[in-house]
């Protein structure tokens, strides 16, 4: 579990530090932070749709 958090993590700082070099009128830090923290929650929501659906 500790590698699966480490991963998240790692990605969430790669988001960040991406989105301090992009222009600050085309993304806003509410788009980062929703980028950042919700793709964990989404991610399940989403695949476990897709597999009912088949």
């Amino acid at each position: 579990m500790r590698e699966v958090l480490m991963v998240y993590l790692c990605g969430v700082v790669v988001l960040l530090l991406i989105a301090t070099t992009i222009d600050e009128d085309d993304v806003s830090l509410d788009h980062i932070l929703i980028a950042g923290f919700g793709w964990p929650i989404l991610t399940p929501i989403l695949a476990l749709r897709a597999w009912n659906s088949r």
